[in-house]
């Protein structure tokens, strides 16, 4: 579709942006309508093993570097946000991360879905015969 952009010109919104925010990074990749993939850009962040089994990550570095990726994308392929007609974003799903309501910051480091800190409490709910229903959750 068409729409008037920013200066009042008519823009053709033509491209999809894809996020892809993965555990070792966040990949953007920017298809035209058709399909066609136009441009990808990455950027990695770091993981963090504080004790053995336990991984975690910074959720404020990954905001940054999802950020980072769609600017490095929109620069490299020389189109205008004006120009993309919608977004698609995959997450880690699993990794869990604690915001401050009215700070918006996290309250610590996001628990990636690779951590085992809770193996043993998932063991006794097996033990306990509670598996299926946490499945079922």
């Amino acid at each position: 579709g068409k729409y008037s952009g920013k200066r009042g010109c008519v823009v053709e919104k033509k491209y999809i942006l894809a996020v892809d925010q993965s555990t070792s990074g966040t990949k953007a990749i920017l298809f035209h309508h058709g399909g066609e993939r136009i441009c990808r850009c990455s950027k990695d962040h770091k993981q963090y093993y504080p004790q053995p089994g336990w991984v975690e990550q910074d959720a404020e570095e990954i905001y940054k570097r999802t950020l980072d990726a769609i600017h490095g994308l929109l620069c490299e392929s020389s189109i205008s946000s004006d120009e993309i007609a919608g977004l698609a974003v995959t997450n880690q799903r699993e990794t869990v991360v604690v915001w401050d309501r009215e700070t918006g910051r996290p309250v610590s480091r996001a628990i990636v879905w690779q951590c085992r800190r809770s193996a043993e409490i998932c063991d006794r709910l097996k033990e306990d015969g509670l598996e299926s229903m946490v499945r079922d959750k």
